[in-house]
């Protein structure tokens, strides 16, 4: 994937995820005969921001890490994080045994793999963990060799206390009510998440940031 198409790629997920933010804005401030069905509105308002959330992350990674296999880069070349992830393999091999020999050849094999040209499933490289909060979010981030930028430190309270927690609140059947301030405070603020980690990677991939 060239970095026109990724960008295009980052763009339309981004796009198609704002304008069902919008409309679920436009749809909490509909003035409703009926409480029980403002409630609704913001019940369904606080999984489906959190599923913007996790879903973007989840997507606009996947797309940076086919980029940088589209790139046919060497392996030694990228940063040591995607270096470790491309022979992990051979971490775990070297876990079982302590003979000395037996660890040469998996230093060997290292060293080979990491003349290859670099190629791995993003599947295997992102991980969620079910549950996207401020830590596991900067796990993935650092992970893809990019800083934890401060715009993600001073919202790491929304996002454990109102992304991830409000969601599992109503995912695990509790019945919470949110109001409407509440919810288009999630709307606001997750777009603003997502334009946040969207400039990022289209700016590490603009920059090569992925190079060693």
């Amino acid at each position: 994937m060239d970095l026109q198409k990724f960008g295009e790629k980052v763009q339309k997920d981004l796009a198609h995820r704002k304008l069902e933010l919008s409309r679920l804005t436009v749809a909490i401030q509909t003035p409703f005969t009926d409480q029980s069905q403002k409630n609704l509105m913001c019940r369904a308002t606080v999984v489906f921001t959190y599923a913007h959330w996790e879903g973007f992350v989840k997507s606009a990674s996947a797309f940076y890490i086919r980029h940088i296999n589209g790139q046919q880069i060497p392996v030694h070349k990228l940063r040591n994080c995607f270096q470790a992830a491309y022979v992990a393999s051979h971490f775990k091999r070297a876990q079982n045994s302590s003979k000395i020999s037996f660890l040469g050849e998996v230093l060997t094999s290292i060293d080979v793999d990491r003349k290859k040209t670099f190629s791995i499933s993003p599947d295997k490289y992102i991980d969620t963990e079910s549950n996207l909060s401020s830590t596991v979010f900067e796990s993935l981030v650092t992970g893809l060799g990019l800083p934890y930028l401060d715009a993600y430190s001073t919202r790491q309270a929304f996002i454990d206390e109102k992304l991830v927690y409000g969601r599992n609140q109503v995912a695990h059947g509790e019945l919470a009510v949110f109001n409407e301030t509440d919810a288009a405070e999630r709307l606001s603020s997750v777009r603003d998440l997502l334009d946040l980690y969207a400039n990022q990677l289209l700016d590490a991939a603009r920059d090569k940031m992925y190079l060693s």
